[in-house]
């Protein structure tokens, strides 16, 4: 019993906010071929999440979502001691799809420090994690920009944009956003830390 507990508590953990209830996640983002020139990655024209560019993962940590695999939602900010915050955002289905979002800093104020901070887009399994994020537009060093980023109660909302996101893996590239261009809306809610 004493092992099942052991690694039944690291999940519990990851999963539940401090009001105890399971991290919602409402994260919709479009995939097209990056403008900069760089080759295009690849995406499947029909998933479970989504069809064409477009993806969606809105759900509850655990939900079902696709062919028996369950939605893994985490969200953590750790208070740094200089009075901001550190934000690590995860939505994964299985190995096959992702967003992730590690090591954002982000003031009382809403800004984000460009250090360590990291997007990554998995898609049939194929990372898209080269590059920092920040708040400054999309360039070739930073290609992810986080903007009117809101950390209210356990909930944090901010705005998305991707230009040439690229893989470690196959070196091509996606750029992410909204449907017609510009940022996408993602919101997770019942964080812990916060």
């Amino acid at each position: 019993m004493s092992r099942f507990l052991c690694a039944l508590l690291p999940l519990l953990v990851l999963s539940c906010a401090d009001s105890g209830g399971p991290v919602a996640v409402d994260a919709q983002w479009n995939l097209s071929c990056p403008s900069s020139g760089v080759g295009c990655g690849s995406w499947a024209q029909e998933t479970c999440i989504g069809n064409g560019g477009q993806r969606e993962i809105v759900a509850e940590h655990g939900q079902a979502a696709c062919d028996g695999d369950q939605i893994i939602a985490r969200c953590v900010a750790v208070d740094q001691s200089d009075g901001t915050r550190k934000l690590t955002l995860e939505a994964n289905i299985g190995d096959r799809f992702a967003f992730e979002l590690r090591g954002a800093t982000v003031d009382s104020g809403g800004s984000v420090e460009q250090t360590a901070c990291n997007v990554t887009i998995i898609e049939d399994e194929v990372p898209y994690d080269v590059g920092a994020c920040g708040q400054e537009p999309p360039s070739v060093d930073q290609p992810c920009q986080l903007s009117n980023i809101s950390v209210e109660g356990s909930e944090v909302i901010f705005g998305l944009e991707c230009d040439s996101l690229l893989s470690s893996v196959t070196d091509l590239g996606l750029d992410v956003g909204a449907l017609g261009g510009g940022p996408t809306p993602i919101r997770f809610a019942n964080c812990s830390g916060f």
